[in-house]
């Protein structure tokens, strides 16, 4: 008996290969989604541990002038310090022809040193000797240069000098040079001073004992270093401090990674739901074999485990085929990952854990999945199993047949649309997995339109075309003047700024921030205000702070005191308002009332509105610019263009979006096979009434029509479900978003490009789908249809 039953679970799967095929490709594909990201997300981490913390990753730098050997000693002995280095930042640019690319130079006192920022895969002479620039990994391609080659450099108001490409380096606490569009990278003391930076060091960078510090307690020691040098007579005037062990992107990444985790998850349930149909498209065929079996002396246990056996062994399958995949995916899209992070994960295996858990997953999901129509076929009993199946007579389904006969259309069509609910599971299952497929394709078609309006509106109030960055204040008249005196240029703006930062209520200090002083009636900035104003001329001792301040200090709000230091002093200033300003935070002044605080009427930033609208005039208009402010003797220390600020910042927003909506399209085909195999389980169902219909004179192509409507029926009404469905999923999407990147608008209604387009598409699915259950209904002859068992 064993032998038997056994041999018959085989033969099933044999004689029914497109069903067994769909079961199969059902768990594969699904495997391959949620394991790709697993085993990216988990490559990922190990890489971080491995190479991240084995930097010693700098827990803070401080910016004080001067610095010198004995003040670094100090600070080495200075309780919680563990390690210290000196370090100067130069930003130089590139010479030549082509486009001018800005270039962050480093120099250190001690390159040898393992225990603080320690680089990684050196190709090349380490350190750089005198001359040579080692260019961090990352940034090579942007810069155009290759190892042995000459780069033409200079300082903003300084002569260019060429320095030789020594080799190349990873430094893994910044974040990709191609991404920032900069060029980092490492070279000698004695280099930066003939490029006429000042001689010396300026900034301190320090790690900490403590093997899992705060970021608080690593402030306060920041804060007790900076106390000190002020107390000698030193200035400081910037520290910054990142979370602790943490690289600058991993937690946008994290969360982003959780976001396509959950969406894994909700395609393994679509793929269950798949399952399900399939099993009971099997066990429906089965139904009177099993009755059969049943009143030979087969248990029900008997028969449910020689059905969950056969679920269990097509997930091995299903594990098989999709784990290689999942795997090779995961690696790609994890390289992807680690080069948004500038990590190295090509010498890091995927943990093996991570493939038991899609092994479990994969064997699991089609038992679980097969658990309930089992139980239910298998609690059937022998004279139930053994009669013919009728028509629903409950109460439901005679109003529906009553309501039917009330619509103006052809007998077929009717009962067409009847059949679509003839199973009121199978078809609630098909629903779900339509309007789960639609919710997610919908909902990031959402969040595609939120993103390009959130990029409309950070953009739209920002009306110059290019920016320079003065490297010393100068009066704001001197620096108008210049630029205005230069063809090409429609209107310049002359702004303050400087770097402030945040007290806090427990007195402790944040990461310094951007604080700028906005012109009288600026012509080149009109603020979207999310609540409180905008700045007036004769506002004094007031801000505007950015919603990107929001993210690490939440509790702010209009109305509120703050206060904010800057060169050991600090400022009280209320809040009057809050503008949508992206993800930096930034704050705002007028230029009265920051003249007033600084002392000084001075400005280091120019706005610049361009008569042309092409990019290559106005990066001509750039290098106009810089050359008529070095013949004044004014250092330009950076410009950029405002185009390719907000293309820099889509293309990041837009990198993430794209994922979400690859992850709608596997659901999409996930729902279309669901579909395809309720229409395969109909046709299998009323063979006999295909058949009398055949008998009585029905056409193949009206049989076709039947089948083709059922399954359009079914994907209208998925279609309606997941409109509504849409809403929850764009608003937990717009969530996550925010904490990748920046809040954007949570859409509460579908948004129509997205809808429509999701109709056409399902439309499309239903007649792919629909196409073999139609086919082979239509080839039905009427003497196989009567004699079906």
């Amino acid at each position: 008996m064993f032998d038997t039953r056994w041999r018959k679970t085989l033969r099933d799967a044999l004689g029914h290969r497109a069903r067994t095929l769909l079961v199969v490709l059902a768990v594969a594909l699904g495997l391959m989604g949620a394991g790709a990201i697993l085993d990216a997300w988990a490559l990922v981490r190990v890489t971080t541990q491995a190479s991240y913390l084995a930097s010693h990753p700098v827990a803070a730098t401080l910016q004080i002038t001067p610095l010198d050997a004995a003040f670094l000693a100090r600070v080495r002995q200075i309780p919680g310090v563990a390690a210290a280095r000196l370090r100067r930042t130069v930003v130089v640019t590139t010479q030549g022809s082509g486009e001018h690319k800005t270039v962050v130079l480093h120099a250190l006192d001690d390159v040898a040193r393992p225990d603080i920022g320690r680089v990684q895969d050196v190709q090349g002479s380490w350190p750089p000797n005198d001359g040579e620039i080692m260019i961090e990994r990352s940034s090579l391609d942007y810069s155009g240069a290759t190892v042995g080659t000459a780069l033409p450099v200079a300082i903003a108001g300084q002569p260019p000098i060429t320095l030789r490409v020594g080799g190349i380096v990873r430094d893994v606490s910044v974040a990709p040079g191609w991404m920032d569009h900069l060029v980092y990278g490492f070279t000698s003391p004695e280099t930066l001073s003939r490029l006429g930076a000042p001689s010396g060091f300026d900034e301190l960078q320090i790690t900490v004992s403590d093997p899992h510090p705060s970021q608080q307690s690593v402030r306060q020691l920041a804060w007790r270093i900076k106390a000190l040098a002020e107390a000698e007579g030193r200035r400081a005037d910037h520290v910054d401090v990142p979370v602790p062990g943490q690289h600058i992107h991993a937690a946008q990444m994290d969360t982003l990674m959780f976001t396509q985790g959950g969406f894994g998850v909700l395609t393994l349930l679509v793929c269950g739901c798949l399952i399900v149909n399939l099993i009971s498209a099997m066990l429906a065929g089965q139904r009177r074999e099993l009755g059969i079996m049943k009143a030979l002396g087969a248990s029900g246990r008997q028969l449910a485990m020689q059905v969950l056996a056969l679920a269990g062994a097509l997930g091995l399958l299903a594990v098989a085929i999709a784990l290689p995949v999942a795997a090779w995916l995961g690696r790609r899209y994890g390289s992807f990952q680690g080069e948004l992070l500038n990590f190295p994960v090509d010498r890091y295996a995927i943990p093996l854990w991570t493939f038991a858990a899609q092994v479990a997953v994969g064997v699991a999901l089609p038992v679980l999945a097969a658990a309930v129509p089992v139980a239910r076929a298998c609690r059937q009993s022998v004279v139930a199993a053994l009669r013919e199946q009728a028509l629903s007579d409950g109460p439901a389904a005679i109003r529906a047949r009553h309501w039917l006969q009330g619509v103006p259309l052809a007998r077929p069509q009717l009962l067409s649309l009847h059949n679509a609910f003839r199973q009121r599971q199978r078809c609630a299952l098909t629903l779900m997995a339509l309007a789960t497929a639609g919710s997610v394709f919908i909902g990031a078609s959402n969040l595609r339109t939120a993103v390009e309006q959130s990029v409309d509106l950070l953009f739209v109030n920002q009306h110059h075309d290019l920016t320079l960055r003065l490297l010393e204040p100068q009066p704001a008249s001197r620096l108008i003047a210049t630029a205005n005196a230069v063809p090409g240029v429609a209107l310049a703006e002359a702004w303050g700024g400087t770097s402030v930062g945040l007290v806090r209520a427990d007195g402790t200090v944040g990461n310094m921030f951007g604080l700028f002083a906005v012109p009288r009636r600026s012509r080149l900035l009109t603020p979207s205000i999310r609540s409180g104003r905008w700045l007036r001329d004769d506002d004094a001792n007031v801000v505007v702070i950015g919603s990107g301040l929001l993210r690490t200090d939440p509790g702010l709000k209009v109305g509120q005191p703050i206060q904010l230091t800057i060169d050991g002093r600090q400022a009280s200033l209320q809040v009057v308002g809050i503008m949508d300003s992206g993800p930096e935070p930034v704050a705002y002044m007028s230029q009265p009332g920051f003249a007033a605080w600084r002392g000084r009427d001075l400005a280091s930033l120019l706005l610049v509105r361009s008569v042309a609208r092409d990019k290559d005039a106005q990066l001509d208009l750039i290098r106009r610019l810089r050359d008529a402010f070095d013949n004044q003797g004014l250092a330009v220390a950076s410009s950029h263009l405002l185009s390719e600020e907000r293309q820099g910042i889509e293309d990041h927003l837009q990198m993430v979006v794209s994922f979400l909506g690859v992850m709608g399209w596997v659901m999409i085909v996930v729902g279309g096979m669901g579909l395809a195999s309720t229409m395969s389980v109909a046709v299998l169902e009323r063979q006999r009434e295909i058949g009398v219909l055949r008998a009585i004179g029905a056409r193949g192509r009206t049989i076709l029509g039947m089948v083709q409507l059922e399954g359009l029926m079914m994907a209208l009404l998925g279609w309606l479900v997941s409109l509504p469905l849409s809403v929850p999923v764009s608003v937990a999407l717009s969530r996550s978003f925010a904490n990748v990147m920046f809040p954007v608008p949570a859409s509460l209604m579908p948004e129509p490009v997205g809808a429509w387009r999701w109709l056409v598409l399902v439309t499309i699915v239903s007649v792919v789908a629909c196409a073999w259950p139609a086919r082979q209904a239509m080839r039905l002859s009427v003497v196989r249809a009567l004699q079906y068992e």
